[in-house]
């Protein structure tokens, strides 16, 4: 998939939710969202972490793509979300679609916010980003 214009209306919207989430929940230090291969669509973060969107799609689409291949292996179907629980707090990555292209969105989340919230607040975004058309 290629990536669209950053001043397309579709990817403005993208980042309006992404950074209403981080602003709205300080706990949340990263949002990312990629292409299934790895590719950044958009990401936002707090300063240090922003310059590396190219590493934390490579790390998604991987984590994601593993996580799907060992829940088919065991039979247990296809892995909607992965969560890596961390000394200092929790990163989910979860499967979405983005103007109709599948995508992994990852969200890292600071210990302070419980992993139910980040769930919750994660799967809202989903719905937000999985509504948005060109």
């Amino acid at each position: 998939m290629t990536t669209q214009n950053e001043k397309s209306p579709a990817k403005i919207e993208l980042l309006k939710h992404m950074k209403a989430l981080c602003e709205a929940n300080r706990e949340i230090i990263l949002v990312s969202l990629c292409t299934t291969d790895g590719f950044p669509i958009s990401c936002f973060s707090i300063k240090e972490l922003s310059n590396q969107s190219d590493k934390f799609a490579a790390m998604s689409s991987t984590l994601s793509a593993l996580s799907d291949s060992s829940a088919t292996q065991m039979k247990q179907g296809k892995c909607d979300i992965t969560i890596v629980e961390a000394t200092t707090g929790n990163m989910l990555f979860v499967k979405t679609d983005y103007i109709g292209k599948p995508c992994v969105l990852t969200v890292v989340a600071q210990d302070k916010m419980a992993l139910a919230e980040a769930r919750y607040k994660t799967k809202k975004l989903i719905g937000e980003i999985s509504a948005i058309t060109e």
